[in-house]
């Protein structure tokens, strides 16, 4: 499998075991993941897992790291981290033989410490649910993705600046030796430390999420700064300085949000921080993905301390400017995903969006699509959970059109498409979630085949014929009779 820019495609795979109704489920990322399936399946299950698994990752990578310096040497598959200083401290370079395989190894290690803490640690934190509800609960990552040629990378802590390299068949771990610095001889730690930081040569994306409650939480989120700032005044009005200082008002707004998923307090989080964002560009910026979503509700989104405000394009007539929880539904559902598109995006961010089609008509849920490849070709990847028989079908236009055939360019003038707007294959990983699994899915210059939307649309239209025909010859009868 190949990824959009037909690199060989290898990617984790996120190994998922009792979460919700979820038993057994694989999951690889493509640029675009799809995950599909009826009510009550599983997708946010897996979603809000995902999320919370790459958003805890660089703490949960620096407790590994810490449990395997405890040790002279953590395992037989690594080096005695305790020569290595000895050696570095005396000659100021260690040269360690090279082997890819055991490299990999080591990597792998690394990140399962990294999940296995997760699971027993997080997970349960992720959904704000009793760790008795996940006591069986895992998630284990593979992380194949082998230890590229020629890599190296540079440290500086504990009055080292360390540099580790990959060079042909030999590891070279160096201290910089114009400083002639006699170095202490407890640098272990950062020595071990940096060497199995060099290890996690592959990032992991930067998981942000729109969770299905966004809708809700355009709505609330400014309730929230009101009651602080009530708390605030009634706070003044106390008597005693004392008590006044000792009370803590935001602690009451935090718990008061403590109740939800991860995933929804860090949606009210960033939403309420859209004001503070309005000075910054996104990595992607330049593209304008953002005037697709104006685009799609015919108009666009200010933010200030005070209020954010849903604007129309219209210059005139049908001229509006109202303050976005006045705004319908579909705006306030894409609100965040614009301020996202213009302020924050960078090109290692896995955007989550949990039923993007949600309250969109059945035309808008088309341009989503396209929005989607949009954001996929400026680089990011996304992943969404979906009940959208239109989304997937327009998906798999823009996959058929990455194609060549005769008449392409007629194709494209006549509906409206353009160059950006195609998708190949190879970028999607797809699935349905069904009878407590993941079922991966055909993605072939067809698009996605979706089992899920297709039998359910051949009953109604099964259904649809015979009701039809049954009563036509009614009809012919009353006619005849």
């Amino acid at each position: 499998m190949q990824n959009i820019d037909g690199e060989p495609d290898l990617q984790p795979t996120f190994h998922f075991k009792h979460v919700g109704p979820i038993s057994d489920a694989q999951l690889q990322l493509g640029d675009l993941t799809v995950i599909a399936g009826r009510n009550n399946t599983g997708k946010t299950y897996l979603a809000y897992t995902l999320y919370g698994f790459l958003k805890f990752l660089p703490s949960l990578l620096d407790a590994s790291i810490l449990e395997l310096e405890r040790t002279r040497r953590p395992s037989n598959l690594f080096p005695d981290f305790y020569d290595i200083t000895k050696k570095l401290v005396q000659d100021g370079r260690v040269h360690l033989p090279a082997d890819k395989k055991l490299l990999l190894k080591q990597k792998k290690k690394l990140v399962s410490a990294a999940s296995q803490a997760f699971s027993k640690q997080a997970l349960s934190n992720v959904f704000n649910s009793n760790t008795v509800d996940f006591r069986e609960a895992s998630l284990n990552v593979l992380d194949n993705r082998p230890i590229p040629d020629l890599y190296g990378k540079r440290f500086c802590g504990a009055g080292v600046d360390l540099s580790i390299q990959l060079e042909s068949e030999e590891i070279v771990i160096a201290v910089d030796e114009e400083e002639k610095k006699v170095y202490p001889k407890d640098i272990h730690r950062f020595v071990c430390g940096s060497y199995l930081r060099f290890l996690m040569c592959h990032e992991f994306p930067e998981p942000f999420i729109l969770s299905a409650e966004r809708f809700g939480i355009s709505l609330f989120y400014k309730e929230l700064d009101f009651t602080k700032n009530q708390l605030v005044d009634w706070l003044q009005k106390l008597g005693n300085e004392e008590k006044r200082d000792r009370f803590k008002p935001y602690l009451l707004i935090d718990r008061a949000t403590s109740r939800y998923a991860l995933p929804i307090k860090d949606n009210i989080h960033y939403t309420r921080g859209v004001p503070d964002m309005k000075r910054d560009q996104s990595e992607i910026f330049d593209g304008k993905l953002y005037d697709d979503i104006k685009e799609m509700m015919g108009g666009y989104y200010r933010s200030s301390e005070d209020d954010m405000r849903f604007v129309s394009k219209a210059r005139k007539q049908g001229k509006f400017n109202i303050p976005l929880h006045l705004a319908s539904s579909s705006a306030r559902g894409l609100s965040d995903l614009y301020f996202f598109l213009r302020h924050v995006a960078n090109r290692n961010h896995l955007v989550i969006i949990d039923e993007p089609e949600s309250h969109l008509d059945t035309q808008n849920q088309r341009l989503l699509a396209r929005l989607l490849t949009h954001m996929v070709r400026a680089g990011l990847k996304i992943l969404i959970t979906t009940h959208s028989d239109y989304l997937i079908k327009e998906i798999n236009n823009l996959v058929m059109l990455n194609g060549s055939f005769a008449g392409k360019e007629e194709v494209c003038k006549g509906h409206g498409y353009r160059a950006n707007d195609f998708l190949p294959p190879e970028s999607i990983h797809a699935y349905v979630a069904e009878n407590t699994q993941l079922i991966s899915c055909t993605v072939d210059e067809f698009g996605i085949e979706m089992p899920v939307f297709d039998e359910t649309i051949d009953q109604i239209n099964k259904t649809s014929n015979e009701l039809t025909s049954r009563i036509l010859e009614d009809l012919e009868l009353q006619s005849v009779g």
